[in-house]
């Protein structure tokens, strides 16, 4: 069962977290254009320049989501930077990855996540397109969609630095304010010690991390060179360049691969 804790009535991508014109008389939160400039003058419009052309649903994990980093540290996953060595998992072993980019990020919007709560007491927030680890009926891992996950589905977990394989027993739809979405070397990572993709809005994990090869090459070679930020230093709000880049071409070159609802 998905229990909805909050309403959420409008259909744009981003809502602001300020709804104090809000005169509908119920706990909704009115999506609506902001003045905002994001350090390249772009002025009134979206929270970044290539929102107003790049219109999606908001896909990232929420604010108060935490990540691992290899010394077992945890940390927001509003806080981790550029080349921070973090834990994933390959196969059934803990491994480290890197952090490569933002794709985007916001920290005074709000959208709506699923939350996914398992029988191990592990719970993560993720949007509805953001793709999540889940262990199939013979043992694959498939990467679905947040929103497609429902009770008894089964996910890898960490515990105690250990590996296991918990059911969900419960998932709800709730507004949080602030996001993120980080992009490692390997395409994944631990979300609340939740094993979780860092794409979404695809129909195909493994294909659309193929596809990444060279943006991994170029960042590899960057870093080797003693280039600190390969992609930039993104850290206002709103979509990456990299991001708009990739979905443009994804446009072109492979639509099919592209899920927006």
């Amino acid at each position: 069962m998905i229990s909805i804790i909050y309403a959420f009535t409008t259909t744009a991508p981003v809502v602001t977290a300020d709804d104090s014109n809000n005169t509908t008389g119920n706990n909704t939160i009115n999506a609506r254009r902001q003045p905002y400039d994001d350090g390249y003058g772009y002025g009134y419009g979206y929270e970044h320049r290539y929102e107003a052309e790049y219109a999606r649903p908001v896909s990232c994990f929420s604010s108060d989501t935490l990540v691992t980093l290899i010394n077992q540290q945890k940390i927001p996953i509003g806080k981790r930077r550029v080349g921070d060595q973090l834990l994933t998992l390959s196969g059934t072993k803990i491994v480290s990855t890197e952090m490569m980019m933002m794709l985007d990020q916001n920290q005074l919007s709000s959208a709506m996540f699923y939350t996914i709560i398992t029988a191990s007491g592990h719970r993560v927030s993720l949007t509805s397109l953001h793709l999540i680890a889940a262990i199939t009926y013979d043992g694959h891992i498939a990467y679905i969609p947040a929103k497609n996950i429902k009770n008894g589905d089964t996910l890898r977990v960490v515990t105690n630095g250990r590996v296991y394989s918990s059911s969900v027993i419960d998932i709800i739809k709730e507004i949080k304010f602030g996001y993120y979405a980080p992009l490692s070397i390997t395409g994944t990572l631990l979300a609340n010690n939740v094993e979780v993709s860092c794409f979404s809005n695809v129909k195909n994990h493994d294909i659309v991390q193929f596809y990444m090869s060279p943006l991994r090459w170029y960042y590899r070679l960057s870093r080797l060179l003693s280039i600190e930020q390969p992609f930039g230093n993104h850290t206002v709000n709103g979509i990456h360049y990299v991001a708009y880049l990739l979905h443009k071409i994804a446009q072109f070159v492979y639509p099919s691969i592209i899920q927006l609802s």
